[in-house]
């Protein structure tokens, strides 16, 4: 997930933060509260992974130096290395448990991966919808 940071570095560089504080701005004035002016404005800047190559949507892919990919939060496998696996049920379980809890932090996911997964679930509306239509219907009909 981009950090706020990284969506308005990303934009300028694509020419459209202008285009984004437009929107977002009068979606304030039709009366959202600054914060969902925001997010619903963000939504409409999402990037299109779909027409981006592998390649080019690696900007923090692994050089050959050792040093892995920057995953642009700070984080580091160590917060994860002393976790026992879990099963994808269980990461499943956490992702929908912690989906609107504000104050999450790396410590609290059970795996790199449950980490990984909530904010990208919170950030995409059709991923967020998938989520609900799929994967957790799909555990709730196996239990």
């Amino acid at each position: 997930m981009e950090t706020k940071e990284q969506f308005k570095k990303r934009l300028k560089s694509e020419g459209r933060w202008d285009e984004f504080i437009k929107l977002r701005e009068g979606l304030k004035r039709d009366g959202l509260s600054p914060k969902e002016a925001w997010a619903k404005a963000r939504r409409e800047f999402e990037p299109d992974f779909e027409s981006v190559p592998v390649a080019d949507n690696c900007g923090g892919c692994d050089s050959g130096d050792g040093a892995g990919m920057d995953s642009g939060d700070g984080i580091r496998r160590e917060t994860f290395a002393a976790k026992p696996n879990v099963t994808a049920r269980a990461v499943v379980q956490w992702v929908f448990d912690h989906i609107d809890v504000a104050d999450v932090r790396p410590e609290d996911a059970p795996s790199s991966g449950a980490w990984s997964f909530l904010p990208r679930v919170r950030t995409y509306p059709k991923l967020l919808k998938e989520f609900y239509r799929s994967i957790w219907a799909k555990r709730q009909s196996n239990r």
